[in-house]
């Protein structure tokens, strides 16, 4: 008999102990999910804004460049100097820029992107200008040359904007003709430094 009550207390105690590590188990588990669900998002928000204002250092440190597509050359062997007189060419012959403006303009750089073998006449050009005066004339100028002209010049921004962008433009010519005429991509100080904007009527 007192071996038959020895035994049930043992269960008994054994019962009690998987309850209570159990219920510890349960507690834990509790405790790192509040941790989890309070933590988690202020962690995230914290990377999101460090994230963000990495992106608005990268962006506002590319505002001195301009990206040219379009202008023949060659790029292959092209030395930057060349690049230089083509680059040029193109403000005085297709923007239109008056020479003696051009003769004016100072460039920190001036030098043909990597891009596919079958752009090898005409790969990109990125151009970082010592003035935002002229960097911005130059770009003035570029908006205004029509569709299917075989050129652009577009602001240098960092690998994500430029995808959003891409996407944005796509986005409007998904438009029908009128609603295009009232939309137009703009740039902004802030994140996420494009957007579509529509004209204000006049």
């Amino acid at each position: 008999m007192k071996g038959c009550r020895l035994a049930r207390r043992h269960v008994e105690t054994v019962n009690d102990l998987q309850h209570i590590l159990t219920l510890a188990t349960h507690n834990k588990v509790d405790s790192i999910k509040d941790v989890h669900n309070t933590l988690l998002p202020d962690i995230e928000e914290k990377i999101s804004t460090e994230e963000k204002e990495r992106l608005k250092l990268e962006y506002w440190g590319r505002k001195w460049n301009l990206v040219i597509s379009g202008v023949r050359g060659s790029p292959l062997t092209e030395m930057p100097k060349a690049t230089d007189v083509y680059v040029r060419a193109f403000f005085e012959k297709t923007l239109e820029i008056p020479k003696e403006r051009i003769e004016k303009m100072l460039f920190q750089a001036v030098h043909r992107l990597p891009g596919k073998e079958s752009d090898k006449e005409k790969r990109k050009i990125i151009v970082r200008f010592n003035s935002l005066i002229d960097r911005d004339d130059v770009l003035a100028a570029g908006m205004k040359l029509k569709r299917g002209s075989g050129y652009s010049v577009v602001p240098d921004v960092p690998p994500s904007v430029a995808k959003l962008r891409f996407n944005l433009l796509n986005e409007r010519r998904a438009l029908s003709s009128s609603e295009q005429r009232n939309v137009h991509l703009v740039y902004i100080k802030d994140y996420p430094f494009v957007m579509l904007k529509k004209k204000r009527s006049s």
